[in-house]
C-alpha cells in the first residue's frame, strides 16, 4: 500500500526526533586502558638497577627532551639484560610479598589527566612485563616460507662486524648527558656481543637469482628447524620485531598466489586476479 506524501512528511518530525543511540565500547578496550595500573611480577632470579641517566644506544642522535630527564631501569636474569627507560614523571612502587618473597612493582605518574604522562605510563609498563619475560623465558618469533624453491639455513658469518654502538662512535662525536653515560653503555655492548658467540647469519632463497644474505644482530638467536622455518629468539622483543620485519621485507605475502613470508600466525586474504 502507497504511502501518500502527506503521511509521509507527518512521519519525518517524528524521525528527526529520534535521540541518537549512544556508541557502545567493547569490554575489551575498556579493561586494555586499566592494564597500566595491574603490577608485573620480578621473579626472584631477575635483578632490577636504576641508573641516573637516560639509554643512548644511538650516541650520534641527540636525545628528545623527555629522555634527557629520563632515567634507565636494567632487568637481568638468565636469558641476558634488557634496558626500560624510566621518566622523570613516572613513578615506581616496588612490593614484596612476606610468605612467597614474590616482587611485584606497579607504576604511577604525576599528573593523570596528562595525555603525554597517560601514554608514557602505559607504555613503561608494557616494556617492564616484556622485559622480565625475556630475561626470564624469552622471546620467539616464527617465519614461514612459502613459496616454491623458497629455503633458509643458518651459517656462519665469515665477514667481520662490530656493534651498532661501535659503529656510532667512529662516526664522530656523540652526544652524552652524564658522566658514565658513554662507559655504561659501552661495557653493556661488550657484554652483548661476548655473550652472543660467534657471529651468524641467515641464507635464504626467495625466488631472486642471487641468495639473500643477512647478519644475524647480536642478542637474537636463530635456527632452522626445517628449511621453510625461522626460529628467532631474544630476550629484548623490540630487537627481536625489527629483526623479523627486516627479514620479512625481503619477501613480503602477496595476495595471489599467497607466497612470501610470514610472522608467526599471520594469515592474508587472496585476491582473485582480473580476466582479460
Amino acid at each position: 500500500m502507497d504511502v501518500s506524501r502527506s503521511m509521509w512528511a507527518a512521519l519525518q518530525p517524528c524521525a528527526r526526533a529520534m535521540p541518537r543511540m549512544p556508541k557502545v565500547h567493547s569490554m575489551n578496550i575498556v579493561r586494555s586502558a586499566h592494564t597500566r595500573n595491574e603490577p608485573v611480577k620480578v621473579p626472584p632470579t631477575t635483578t632490577v638497577s636504576v641508573l641516573d641517566f637516560a639509554p643512548q644506544p644511538r650516541p650520534t642522535r641527540p636525545l628528545s627532551g623527555l629522555l634527557r630527564k629520563a632515567k634507565t631501569m636494567v632487568f637481568s636474569g638468565p636469558n641476558g639484560e634488557v634496558i626500560v627507560p624510566l621518566h622523570h614523571f613516572v613513578r615506581v612502587k616496588w612490593a614484596t610479598n612476606d610468605e612467597t618473597k614474590e616482587r611485584t612493582v606497579a607504576f604511577g605518574i604525576e599528573d593523570e589527566k596528562a595525555k603525554v604522562q597517560r601514554g608514557i605510563w602505559g607504555l613503561t609498563r608494557a616494556l617492564t612485563a616484556n622485559a622480565v619475560k625475556g630475561v626470564e623465558e624469552g622471546h620467539e618469533v616464527r617465519l614461514r616460507l612459502v613459496g616454491v624453491g623458497y629455503r633458509a639455513s643458518v651459517e656462519a658469518d665469515p665477514l667481520p662486524r662490530k656493534h651498532p654502538l661501535q659503529v656510532e662512535l667512529e662516526r664522530g662525536r656523540g652526544h652524552w648527558y652524564a658522566p658514565d653515560q658513554k662507559s655504561t653503555e659501552i661495557e653493556r655492548a661488550e657484554r652483548l656481543v661476548k655473550a652472543s658467540g660467534p657471529n651468524e647469519r641467515l641464507h635464504l632463497r626467495l625466488g631472486f637469482s642471487d641468495p639473500k644474505l643477512i647478519s644475524v644482530p647480536y642478542g637474537i638467536k636463530a635456527t632452522t628447524p626445517q628449511p621453510t622455518t625461522i626460529i628467532l629468539r631474544s630476550a629484548n622483543k623490540e630487537l627481536l620485531g625489527q629483526f623479523a620485519q627486516q627479514i620479512r621485507h625481503l619477501r613480503k605475502p602477496e595476495p595471489y598466489k599467497g607466497k612470501g613470508i610470514f610472522i608467526n600466525d599471520e594469515q592474508i586474504k587472496l585476491k582473485t586476479p582480473k580476466k582479460k
